[in-house]
């Protein structure tokens, strides 16, 4: 099974070459699935968000979306009152999806939120009525592969140190550990990398994206992930666009280890 992972698309900041290049890549390299990783829109107009719904929707295959910080509009009423209407409206109506398909389950969550208690109210938050519900998800997975979704990432590159904060980011770990996650994708820093963490006999795969179309870049140029998946093998290609096309610049192989979660209780 082959999946893309694109990210931070920013719908109105975005450069419409890359646009037109993505889409044919993901057409062309044909994945069974394109998740997205948050941040689809700018600054959460109707507009676009419609424009958003357009490229979805040209796009042969299933796509699996989040929200980012992004996609809450700005300091205004709606932001308090409705924050995820439009993007419901537009995109999908739920916020923390799930999809098992072939050799991967996989469980997204929503980390924007309309308000922190700190200034910075792009960062993230993660809730213990989240966590319980991850916990449900994988308790009752049986698929090879298990795959957690969210916008802010819960480890940062080393080349790359931008610090991002996500409330409650420790008991996430923990609950990543405890029902032995293969894979987080994520995005938010504009930046790919891989980072790992390995919990005695598991080992968890941290992969975020750069931006996928944005004109926001911070040392790197556009790009996503692809992921090839068998019940025991994983291939990432990163890919970034130059020159009017997307290639890899890097790859990485992977086994699954055999280990099962214990069993709860």
């Amino acid at each position: 099974m082959k999946i893309a992972h694109i990210s931070d698309l920013h719908f109105g900041a975005h450069d419409p070459a890359v646009l037109e290049a993505l889409v044919a890549h993901l057409i062309e390299a044909g994945p069974h699935l394109v998740i997205a990783s948050g941040d689809i829109t700018q600054s959460a107009t109707e507009a676009e968000f419609a424009a958003a719904r357009a490229f979805f929707d040209a796009l042969p295959m299933e796509v699996f979306v989040i929200p980012g910080n992004h996609d809450l509009p700005g300091l205004d009423l709606t932001r308090f009152l409705n924050p995820f209407g439009r993007y419901k409206r537009h995109l999908i109506d739920e916020l923390n999806p799930e999809l098992a398909a072939g050799p991967v389950h996989i469980k997204g969550i929503n980390t924007a939120r309309r308000i922190l208690p700190h200034w910075n109210w792009a960062n993230g938050a993660v809730s213990a009525k989240q966590r319980r519900e991850i916990a449900r998800t994988f308790e009752a997975a049986t698929a090879p592969w298990r795959i957690l979704v969210l916008h802010h990432p819960l480890m940062s590159p080393k080349e790359f140190p931008l610090d991002v904060a996500v409330f409650n980011k420790r008991p996430l770990l923990e609950t990543i550990s405890e029902q032995r996650i293969d894979i987080v994708l994520a995005g938010h820093q504009h930046h790919a990398y891989i980072e790992t963490r390995q919990e005695e006999a598991h080992k968890t795969l941290f992969v975020s994206a750069s931006t996928g179309m944005s004109t926001r870049l911070r040392r790197q140029p556009q790009g996503f992930n692809l992921l090839e998946f068998t019940d025991t093998t994983l291939r990432i290609d990163q890919l970034r666009y130059a020159d009017g096309r997307f290639t890899t610049f890097e790859a990485l192989s992977h086994t699954k280890s055999h280990t099962k979660p214990a069993a709860s209780g």
